[in-house]
């Protein structure tokens, strides 16, 4: 670094992304990794385009409050987590504020809701599902990416991972010198209370075996290579709200990338009828368990792509439809097929407030109003969180 080049800036408000907002003297808008609002900084750009600047810290110059020690002797080089320097109650309010200012500006309708972000209990050891990286080289490395990289950080102990999860990682070493598993780049593991289960995501290995996870008054059965919601202590709000925003009647929801029926055995109990669409064969197959374990039968688990099957609905006969797609999102043609369906009630979940507002912004906006918008901290210590919005069909 040459130190020259430098520059003095004052670290401003967390972004969605992880970085901290700075200005440059001259007004041009300067992210920063690891910083905390309120930072005095000396900073390095790497990175100048025309309306921002990337820069590293050379020196904290005074720390802004709410700075602490980061938890993790790996913190800054993990790619994993990046605001373990923040207090965590002060992650919560930034991503409220993300969450508020990212709807009133692309959604101004919304200015007069109370937009929420309700904090994890446990911020630490909340984990009982992640996805490593591994590299067989020289040495062999299970651990994750580090920042903007694809090399692996090679780890012994994860802060945010249940107890029974660090417990296993020492024994993905060892298994990594067998023949089979030399190609794999990725090893899924979870764990319940009372099982530990690794799997392999990458290079045809098997999904693992069955474990339980306890969610409101069902059990369900996951595996380690199948989505499943990963905080132990938020996934029950997170459900209760969902169920809080949709009605109970007697008419026919669609439950749309259901998984292995997370909301869909929930949602079996307000409704007459529900139909659970999921590509994942894996999670169609559990979803299709879960509901015959808590012997439910007006669940018709369907394996199809989400967008496909909904172009084949002929009418709109669907009172209220709830969605979870990947971080990506749901396409275009989702969202005109929701559209189209015109159901009383939409429920979107989203781990991307920005594909979700995309989305949103699909449909007619003459026909909806947003009820509520409310933010849920599945992932302490990184930016990430959870959203879900509540729409309802406008009645003339």
């Amino acid at each position: 670094m040459k130190t020259s080049d430098a520059f003095i800036v004052s670290a401003e408000k967390p972004l969605y992304g992880g970085d901290v907002l700075a200005r440059r003297d001259d007004g041009k808008a300067v992210f920063i990794p690891y910083a905390v609002p309120g930072d005095k900084l000396l900073v390095q750009s790497f990175a100048e385009k025309k309306n921002y600047i990337r820069a590293e810290i050379l020196e904290i110059l005074t720390a802004g409050t709410g700075r602490i020690k980061p938890a993790c002797q790996y913190f800054g080089k993990c790619g994993g987590c990046n605001w373990q320097q923040i207090e965590y109650s002060r992650q919560v309010e930034a991503k409220r504020r993300i969450l508020e200012e990212l709807f009133h500006h692309r959604f101004p309708e919304t200015k007069h809701l109370a937009i929420t972000m309700q904090p994890c209990p446990m911020y630490f050891g909340y984990r009982s599902r992640v996805r490593l990286r591994r590299h067989v080289g020289d040495k062999i490395a299970v651990g994750f990416f580090r920042a903007g990289s694809h090399i692996v950080e090679d780890i012994e102990y994860c802060p945010l991972l249940r107890p029974r999860l660090n417990e296993i990682l020492p024994a993905l070493r060892p298994i990594s010198f067998h023949d089979e598993y030399n190609d794999i780049q990725e090893i899924d593991i979870a764990c319940s209370e009372k099982d530990v289960v690794w799997s392999t995501a990458k290079g045809g290995g098997k999904p693992g075996k069955l474990l339980q996870r306890k969610v409101g008054e069902f059990t369900y059965n996951v595996v380690a290579g199948a989505f499943f919601q990963a905080n132990d202590f938020m996934i029950d709000a997170l459900v209760s709200h969902v169920m809080d925003c949709t009605p109970q009647n007697s008419g026919n929801a669609i439950d749309l990338f259901s998984g292995a029926g997370l909301f869909s055995l929930p949602l079996a109990r307000r409704f007459s009828a529900v139909t659970a669409v999921e590509y994942s064969r894996m999670s169609h197959k559990l979803c299709e368990m879960n509901a015959n374990a808590a012997g439910i039968k007006n669940i018709e688990a369907v394996c199809a792509d989400v967008a496909g099957w909904l172009n084949l609905r002929k009418a709109p006969r669907f009172d209220c439809i709830v969605l979870d797609p990947p971080r990506t999102g749901a396409d275009t043609g989702v969202m005109e097929q929701i559209d189209r369906l015109s159901p009383a009630t939409i429920v979107y979940v989203s781990c991307n407030p920005q594909t979700l507002v995309r989305d949103l912004e699909r449909l007619n906006i003459d026909c909806w109003r947003i009820v509520s918008v409310a933010g849920f901290d599945m992932f302490p210590q990184t930016h990430h969180f959870e959203t879900v919005v509540h729409l309802h069909k406008w009645t003339q």
